[in-house]
């Protein structure tokens, strides 16, 4: 199995995984072999890729963080907040049973790097995103020790880190670029916006209401809305903060294109210790694979390869087969080939 980019989509591939419409009902089920009106519909729904199955990526195997269904069934709970405000004390009740239910399965496979590039719309991208972000702060949090108490709390305030957007006019959300200093003051209002909100209306936990206040906070004291710094910030606020920046860089957007995942990775890397805990960036780094499964690279010998296994101890290296002849590469197991590196992505259209 590996992940294919629409725009790399041709006919005769076969889905590895099903694809989704915006209300959840499976619009291409897994086995499904793409003619060239299925590619079409994938386009109009502006989804960034599906997970094919196919010779290449033959004995590759991506195990789901969560089920399906419960990513679903979480997207549409955000999006049943986001789209009736006026009902968004009832639906926040089922954010909490959607958290327990995922720290549950997260907690099942804790072992796991996430190596799974989420498939979204750009219509579903708020909704999708704040799911996203509620997965992988849940990683990070058990990669801390949090017990299942924290756990909990941390992943409603991520699924929630957004809420305040209710509240920012439509005009300005969507938009989210060439703003005037003012429409930038309203966009940036919406982290103290939810937390007002929730704190008003809602009883969730003051660690989990403080997560959502402070998720736009950095690291180094020029975040918002406070200019808190370092561990000034609560723990929460620094998850959050880190996992939204990832899962916002490897999005498409109508203004941008997505990061690599690789990419992704160097920019919080750059930004260790400035907007990013050094702390959590060390254990994002251990799990969250710069090279997500299925991912065709090439090596710095000039040949190209496909990944196979991920380690966490060295997420730079992992295990690859060799596209030319199937030979398997251990980057960081085998001394021998200590002076290999990768060196960039491939295009599927170039493989």
């Amino acid at each position: 199995m590996r992940y294919v980019p629409a725009n790399c989509l041709r006919e005769g591939m076969k889905l590895a995984r099903n694809v989704y419409s915006k209300s959840g009902i499976v619009l291409l089920a897994k086995d499904v072999v793409l003619t060239k009106k299925y590619i079409e519909d994938i386009h109009k729904l502006v989804i960034n890729g599906v997970y094919i199955e196919d010779s290449l990526s033959e004995n590759i195997k991506i195990e789901n963080v969560i089920s399906e269904e419960l990513r679903v069934g979480a997207v549409k709970t955000i999006k049943d907040i986001y789209n009736n405000p006026s009902s968004i004390v009832k639906s926040l009740d089922l954010v909490e049973i959607m958290a327990k239910n995922m720290m549950d399965q997260i907690l099942a496979n804790k072992s796991i790097m996430i190596n799974m590039i989420d498939i979204k719309s750009f219509d579903d991208f708020l909704y999708s995103h704040s799911v996203n972000v509620g997965v992988l702060s849940a990683v990070i949090g058990i990669a801390l020790n949090l017990d299942e108490v924290k756990l909990e709390k941390l992943i409603t305030s991520a699924m929630l880190h957004d809420i305040g957007k209710v509240f920012i006019p439509r005009a300005i959300l969507n938009r989210q670029e060439n703003l005037t200093d003012k429409e930038k003051e309203i966009m940036n209002s919406h982290a103290e916006k939810g937390y007002r909100y929730i704190k008003k209306y809602y009883n969730i936990p003051v660690t989990s209401y403080v997560g959502i206040l402070q998720h736009h906070e950095r690291y180094d004291g020029k975040g918002y809305p406070d200019g808190k710094k370092g561990e000034n910030i609560s723990l929460f606020g620094r998850i959050i903060c880190l996992c939204d920046a990832y899962d916002n860089l490897i999005s498409e957007m109508p203004n941008k294109k997505a990061y690599l995942p690789s990419d992704a990775i160097e920019y919080i890397m750059a930004y260790n210790g400035s907007i990013f805990d050094p702390k959590l960036v060390k254990l994002f780094l251990r799990k969250v694979a710069p090279y997500p499964l299925g991912t065709i690279v090439k090596l710095s010998t000039g040949k190209k390869a496909i990944v196979m296994e991920n380690n966490e101890e060295c997420s730079t290296r992992p295990v690859v087969k060799i596209l030319e002849n199937g030979e398997v590469y251990d980057l960081t197991g085998d001394w021998n080939l200590r002076n290999i590196t990768i060196i960039g992505v491939e295009k599927d259209e170039e493989v």
